[in-house]
Formats: C-alpha cells, structure tokens, sequence
C-alpha cells in the first residue's frame, strides 16, 4: 500500500469514526429529550389533577353559600369559606398558566436545555406558591370550623366550646408541622428530574 492509499483508507476510517460519534451524541440527545418529555407530562397530569380538584373546592363552597347549606345567619360566617374560594381560584390560576405555558414548550436540540430551565423556573414557583396556599387552607379549617360552632353558640357551653376550639388549633397545628415536615423529607420528584435532564445536556455539550 503506497502513501496515497494509506492516507485516503485514513481519512476514510477517520470520517466513519466521525459519523458513529455524531449518530452516538444525537440517540444520547433523542434519549434525554424523550425523558423531558415524560418529566413534562407528568407535570401536566399533576396540574390537570390539581385544576380539577380546585374547581371541585370552588364549585361547593360557592354551592354551599348561595344555598346556605350551613344555616348561617349572620354574614361573616362566610368568611372561611370565602376565603377557601379564594385560595382554590388562586391555585386554579397558577395550575391553568403552568399548564398552558406547559403546552407551548418546544423541545429541540437547539433550545432544550433553555426549555427545561424555563420550565424548572415555572415549577419552582408554582410548587412555592401551591405549598403556601395549602398553608393557608388549615387556617381556613379551623376558621371553618370556629364558624360551624359559632353559628350556634348559645346551646353550647364554655367549657366545650374552650375544647372544641383547643382540639381544632391543636390539630391545625399538628398538620402543619405534618405539611412542613413533608415538604422538607420528601424532595420534588419532578425538579430533581429536570435537573438532571439539564446535567446530561451540559455533560454531552462539554463532550462534543
């Protein structure tokens, strides 16, 4: 073999070397971005359950105070339950708008990683937002429940009414530490994911 047929077999093996690295980053590439898309319908199906579950919460508490099916009789016993309507139509507003911008995701090589970061940016602040609003719900509780017993307070007497108010607090409080501790213990399944779609995306960039 002359020096002409060593240097064109060279260049030749060196080109197919080339291909199969490229064809490797692009299955790596297809396989990160097939995960993505798992990590975001699982985000949809979340923020579709969430809607759905708000707009149960609005639909019977605005049914419960137009029907006034507690019997109330005087108008600030609405509260609580105004104040749970409030907070579902909140919740329902951040659900909807994370699950639309959710919709308008493209995901491509040339915007992946920006994608998932936008999107883990979206999450973040809907996951901080929903958490305190579910906070603000046992306040609502046993706001609930003050005007369940409020609403005939003469038939009971100090003594179970001082109980009924300290069990309550007790139990709002209990479930709060409950609330705290899960969101410290348990980590976000769908973050950590969209994470470490990002980490592989920047180790194949650093590779190339």
């Amino acid at each position: 073999m002359n020096l002409d047929e060593l240097k064109s077999t060279w260049k030749a093996y060196d080109e197919k070397m080339n291909a199969g690295q490229k064809l490797s980053e692009q299955l790596i590439f297809l396989m990160i971005k097939d995960r993505s898309e798992g990590t975001l319908a699982k985000m949809e199906r979340k923020l579709l359950r969430a809607s759905i579950l708000m707009t149960a919460v609005i639909a019977f508490f605005s049914a419960a105070i137009i029907g006034n099916a507690f019997d109330y009789t005087h108008w600030y016993f609405y509260i609580p339950a105004g104040m749970y309507i409030l907070l579902a139509v909140v919740a329902l507003t951040v659900a909807v708008k994370n699950y639309r911008q959710l919709n308008r995701v493209n995901l491509s090589r040339r915007n992946l990683h920006d994608s998932l970061k936008t999107v883990l940016n979206w999450h973040e602040k809907a996951e901080a937002t929903l958490s305190r609003i579910w906070l603000l719900c046992m306040l609502s509780g046993f706001l609930f429940a003050v005007s369940m017993v409020a609403r005939k307070w003469e038939s009971y007497s100090i003594t179970k009414i001082s109980l009924f108010l300290g069990f309550q607090a007790l139990l709002i409080l209990l479930l709060y530490a409950v609330a705290r501790w899960i969101f410290t213990v348990f980590e976000d399944k769908i973050g950590k994911e969209l994470r470490e779609h990002m980490q592989e995306l920047e180790q194949l960039e650093t590779a190339v």
